[in-house]
């Protein structure tokens, strides 16, 4: 067996470095899909793009300035598409500025009436230099983009763009294409059309070089109408899924010798399957609850980690010692929904090579690998009692997609001290049925501003209030409780907003940009090298200011924008826009945002700025 089998899990990647440009290169573009997602991360992301050397996700999130940034830089060129009602509702920081994200997330419903799985990132770098081949990354995962720990799986494949057509990428493209139209509600943004449309061409015509060990690649999507896919019975298998159901497991299984076959999921899973399904497998595990960290030492955040979110199907086919081992890695579970019925949209990435390259179906169970974090399933010895929070778990998700799939609309009227009231209307009646209890507020303001829906909602219209023109979002934060249990559901969802005014998204800069001394490390950040400045504004600035010009670092402002200008100009067109949405802004203490002595400076440099800089 290899001795870097793809299941171990000293094999890790973190999630930057499948973000991270190759050395010389940019991100010009990005897509991601999952199926449920929290604004902690997709507020990140831009950040960790930009600010490469930045790895700790606290202080990204603790530093106003660095996510806005991120947000400014990449934003308009990122597309993420999510579950309707699969968002989590509490940001811990930052909250205006998920109002940002408004047009990067797309909620979209499975067309087949199933869960839209696929979790997907697809990442087009640009040379720095302007010269050099356009590069794809392509990753599927099993974690959402959530602040989720548990054991997952990547597989990241990294390819060149070239002038011939690869048809074995169709699968994803096809994916890609069909994103924009699976959009509820709210039309999919004209921006992230483009940018599925470009990846799409581009995933057409990509190289991508295999993992050593494999000689092939294949892909496939379930649940956009095509023929179903589920990995090929072959002489024996290896299951690893945190859901089951008997169906699948019974056809992935066909005719095969039992001591050949092993499943790894979650142990409250394996007790709802019937013990004539489970034979079918020589080896029934789960992870083992005391697996340790590296040094030996049980800690908080292994146990956190120890989670199955995997799904991994390893097939060796053909005779021994001259078998083929087939690893498919993707989104889908070991489920009907996922391989059988294609309700489910999901994505699939199968890697074969020879099983002496590969690893054969035992190997990857091995003590010396996988097998160290593992332990047998035993069978509880009492059948369970019926959990009636399962039945209230079953109630309440069906409330959440009901108010998903009944286009919400969020419609801004002027009021009195520049405030906004917000009016919720749906396109028709959903009714709350008596068992339940739902509460909405804007998601920017917290549940401290919900209220209580009473009445069915429908075109008649609920009157949410009067906010800030800074808090206004399209996002709801949403809470349903089940008053037989007391169990509760809390989540977000998108809206359709309409008749917003042009200065909310500066009256949000103007809400973080709060006096001089943010104001200057900001424009450091817009002029300066990505991670450099990165670094400097995530370590608070330390050394101060010297006068309007720059940090204590000898990196003056005004270098930089020189600098800017004999280039190509993009980040002077930058601060453009930003002296514009800022104005004549003040601080908390009275004096304005923006200096006096760098407003005049602009405006040498604004007279001489290209015109196409200047148009944006």
């Amino acid at each position: 067996m290899p001795s870097n089998s793809p299941l171990d899990p000293e094999n890790r990647a973190l999630y930057g470095e499948i973000l991270r440009a190759p050395p010389g290169y940019e991100v010009e573009m990005a897509l991601a899909t999952t199926y449920s997602l929290d604004f902690e991360t997709a507020l990140v992301i831009p950040a960790t793009m930009a600010f490469q050397a930045a790895e700790s996700r606290a202080q990204v999130l603790d530093t106003p300035l660095a996510l806005l940034d991120g947000l400014e830089r990449l934003a308009e060129r990122v597309a993420i598409f999510c579950e309707a009602g699969r968002i989590a509702a509490q940001p811990r920081a930052a909250n205006r500025l998920t109002a940002l994200l408004e047009d990067t997330v797309t909620e979209v419903l499975a067309p087949q009436g199933g869960a839209f799985h696929p979790k997907i990132w697809v990442l087009r770098f640009v040379p720095l230099t302007g010269t050099g081949p356009v590069r794809l990354r392509f990753a599927i995962l099993s974690r959402n983009l959530t602040t989720d720990r548990s054991w997952d799986l990547s597989l990241s494949l990294d390819g060149e763009v070239t002038e011939g057509v690869q048809p074995d990428n169709a699968p994803i493209s096809a994916l890609l294409r069909a994103l924009p139209s699976l959009a509820r509600g709210r039309p999919t943004p004209a921006r992230n059309r483009k940018i599925a449309e470009a990846l799409a061409r581009d995933v057409d015509r990509t190289v991508w070089t295999l993992p050593e060990g494999a000689r092939r690649l294949r892909f496939a999507v379930n649940g956009l109408g095509q023929p179903t896919f589920r990995p090929k019975v072959g002489r024996a298998m290896g299951i690893i899924s945190p859901f089951l159901s008997p169906e699948a497991l019974v056809q992935l299984t066909k005719d095969l010798d039992p001591t050949e076959c092993w499943l790894l999921s979650r142990a409250e899973e394996l007790a709802q399957m019937p013990p004539d399904v489970l034979a079918r497998f020589g080896q029934v595990m789960v992870l083992d609850d005391l697996a340790e960290t590296e040094d030996g030492e049980e800690s908080e955040a292994a146990s956190a980690a120890l989670g199955l979110h995997a799904k991994v199907f390893v097939t060796e086919r053909y005779p021994r010692p001259e078998s083929t081992t087939d690893l498919t890695v993707g989104s889908g579970n070991a489920t009907a929904a996922a391989l059988l019925n294609g309700s489910n949209v999901e994505v699939f990435a199968t890697l074969s090579g020879p099983s002496r390259r590969m690893g054969w179906v035992a190997d990857h169970i091995a003590p010396e690998r996988l097998g160290r974090f593992l332990r047998p399933w035993q069978a509880p010895t009492t059948a369970s009692a019926p959990d009636p929070a399962k039945a209230a778990e079953a109630r309440l998700d069906a409330m959440r997609k009901a108010l998903a799939a009944a286009d919400l609309t969020l419609r801004c009227t002027p009021a009195e001290d520049g405030r906004i009231g917000l009016t919720l209307t749906a396109r028709g009646s959903v009714a709350l049925p008596v068992t339940l209890r739902a509460e909405l507020w804007p998601l920017t303001l917290g549940p401290n501003y919900a209220l209580t829906l009473t009445a069915a909602l429908g075109r008649t219209g609920l009157h949410l209030g009067q906010f800030a023109l800074a808090d206004v979002t399209r996002w709801l934060g949403l809470r349903l409780t089940d008053l037989e249990t007391g169990a509760e559901l809390v989540f977000t969802l998108g809206t359709t907003l309409k008749d917003l005014p042009e200065a909310r998204t500066a009256e949000i800069l103007r809400s973080i940009i709060e006096n001089r001394e943010a104001f200057l490390r900001y424009i450091r950040l817009l002029l300066g090298d990505p991670q450099a400045a990165g670094q400097i504004i995530l370590q608070g600035g330390k050394g101060g200011f010297l006068g309007f010009a720059g940090f204590a670092d000898d990196a003056p402002i005004l270098e930089d924008m020189v600098r800017s200008l004999s280039g190509d100009g993009r980040r002077l067109r930058d601060i453009e826009r930003l002296m514009a949405r800022l104005g004549d802004a003040k601080g908390a203490d009275g004096e304005p945002v923006i200096p006096p002595r760098f407003a005049a400076l602009w405006e040498v440099f604004r007279s001489v700025l290209p015109m196409e800089a200047r148009r944006g």
